[in-house]
């Protein structure tokens, strides 16, 4: 499962966009104390979000061969609208022409020529394979409507997981980028729309941040696709990416926290429901506490005995 490791970063916690589990699995086979040693063969699979699964293979066969395979249950979808040119883009000569049986893209690494290319600059680079991956897709719209003279792209969408998706309505000047968002949870339901109208509320003191918007009706951009009206799910959120929120290098950081979103904002509902039952929690043992005060102590039975040799006993 990705990490959920955190950085604080200008007052918002944004989650990793790598998968650590990846990044360990891969190091363990490109940076060794001891390069002379034999490699053993490893099959190693493992899960991410968004139904994301890894394939990480040493062949016995191979040993010096690292095959990195990814399955995502939207690439169909995506392959032909930037995810398979972002993954090329990534690692070149890495991709392999057509992935293992069951993945939908498979790197191959020659551990024994990896050339100029430092062991720890390739391990940062595998840990994002589903980033780049998805991030293709970003890159795909935002990088066309920063070409001059190019005229703006077919709307596009597509099912990042059962319960999202995402929309792209490209114009001249911008790329509206909207998630149809939705929960299964009730709780997660409620905690979702109070943190969504908080994070438009709190964008508003932001000058350069992206216009944004959140409801439960279809934004008017969404006609196009056929939705005008409400979709029984949470509500949509609508971020305008205009072109100076691209420019000057800064594309790479919006897709990077663009693509990570809906993560981030489950992420922070589970935060959110932690500190709820921690609170709870806290009460609770305050109010143990008041009622084990309010006990009223036994009586204190004491046994005398008089001159004449008799005994008897006086509550005190």
């Amino acid at each position: 499962m990705a990490t959920a490791t955190a950085v604080q970063n200008q007052g918002m916690i944004l989650l990793e966009p790598g998968n650590r589990i990846l990044a360990e699995t891969v190091s363990s086979q490109l940076i060794r104390e001891n390069p002379e040693e034999k490699r053993e063969a490893i099959d190693v699979r493992l899960c991410d979000f968004d139904d994301t699964s890894y394939r990480v293979v040493v062949d016995v066969k191979e040993r010096d061969t690292l095959r990195v395979s990814i399955a995502l249950p939207c690439y169909a979808a995506i392959k032909t609208f930037g995810a398979d040119a972002g993954v090329r883009k990534a690692y070149g000569a890495y991709v392999q022409t057509e992935a293992d049986t069951g993945y939908d893209a498979t790197l191959v690494i020659d551990m024994a020529n990896l050339g100029a290319v430092k062991p720890e600059t390739l391990v940062a680079q595998l840990q994002l394979f589903k980033a780049n991956l998805i991030g293709g897709v970003f890159d795909h719209f935002f990088s066309n409507l920063m070409k001059a003279g190019s005229k703006p792209l077919d709307p596009f969408h597509f099912a990042l997981r059962s319960d999202t998706i995402v929309y792209f309505v490209p114009t001249a000047d911008r790329v509206t980028v909207i998630y149809s968002l939705d929960f299964k949870d009730r709780v997660d339901r409620a905690v979702a729309r109070v943190f969504l109208q908080e994070f438009v509320d709190a964008r508003r003191t932001l000058g350069a941040a992206p216009p944004c918007a959140f409801g439960a009706n279809p934004p008017p951009e969404l006609k196009v696709f056929g939705v005008s009206e409400p979709a029984g799910n949470l509500g949509f959120l609508t971020f305008s990416v205009l072109k100076s929120h691209l420019d000057r290098g800064k594309m790479e950081r919006v897709i990077s926290v663009l693509q990570v979103f809906r993560n981030y904002l489950q992420y922070h509902i589970k935060c959110s429901k932690t500190f709820f039952h921690s609170r709870m929690r806290l009460r609770v043992a305050e109010l143990i506490k008041v009622l084990n005060r309010a006990k009223m102590e036994p009586l204190v039975q004491t046994s005398m005995r008089t001159v004449t040799g008799k005994t008897f006993t006086r509550a005190s």
